[in-house]
């Protein structure tokens, strides 16, 4: 399930991202309070992404519902307008839940984690990944909307300067070809690749698997167990490039546009 644990840790005290369902009465198994929980992401001005679950015990009596519609209120108030449910195509209660709410799927990406990194590395010393800067907060929203074909909009209201300096800029000989972030989670001790984008005029020659390679390979030195990412199903190149660099594919994730 896609928790992304170091975003939770880092939550905005005066913005209301999760909800939590507490049952006093003790759980069969144990005695855990908390028994469903949604979490909110907002990682693009114009969407939202939502994600969550019930403890298999306490299932069917409507509490991701209730969960789901004070998220709704809540986005209401921030005046989102896309608002995406993320559903394992695995889990049949999830896929029926979000059908039943009126969800269609939107796009849907593989889920891929590198348990082991690849016997041979891609070494290219031209290739260079480093922390970005503050001043490069253009060039990280440009490569971002030109990789991953965004209207001007979607980024329009993001704050792409106070996320520069945890992005990666990505150099062929000193010129910037592409961005992404590595985030990881010293406590589960794994890591996760997001916002990996190569400017579509340096696809294709071997720069993004130079930088993943270099990238993974700092995060195995840092004793990461686990590295992990996701990618469209209709990309078939870049499912290519992670397979290489050692991926595997561990199931589907359908993105459900719900309605508001």
């Amino acid at each position: 399930m896609k928790l992304e644990y170091p975003t939770l840790r880092s939550r905005p005290a005066e913005v209301v991202n999760d909800f939590l369902w507490l049952d006093p009465a003790p759980l069969p198994s144990g005695t855990a309070s908390i028994v469903g929980f949604l979490g909110v992401y907002q990682n693009r001005a114009d969407e939202v992404e939502i994600c969550g679950m019930v403890h298999p015990e306490r299932r069917r009596m409507g509490i991701f519902s209730c969960l789901l519609d004070e998220a709704l209120t809540e986005l209401r108030r921030r005046d989102a307008h896309r608002v995406l449910l993320i559903v394992d195509r695995a889990c049949e209660a999830g896929v029926g839940f979000a059908e039943a709410r009126g969800g269609e799927v939107a796009w849907s990406e593989y889920r891929m984690r590198q348990a082991d990194p690849p016997v041979t590395q891609d070494d290219d010393e031209h290739v260079t990944v480093r922390p970005g800067r503050r001043d490069e907060a253009g060039f990280i929203r440009d490569c971002l909307s030109r990789a991953f074909g965004l209207p001007e909009e979607a980024t329009a209201d993001e704050d792409f300067a106070e996320r520069a300096e945890q992005t990666l800029v990505i150099e062929h000989a000193t010129e910037r070809v592409g961005v992404m972030r590595a985030e990881r989670d010293a406590v589960a001790g794994d890591a996760g690749i997001y916002g990996f984008a190569v400017l579509p005029e340096h696809q294709g020659r071997g720069y993004g698997r130079a930088a993943l390679s270099k990238v993974t390979r700092a995060l195995r030195d840092e004793e990461t167990t686990s590295v992990h990412l996701e990618v469209l199903v209709d990309n078939p190149g870049a499912l290519h490039l992670y397979e290489s660099c050692g991926f595997d594919v561990l199931g589907i994730e359908d993105y459900y546009l719900i309605p508001v």
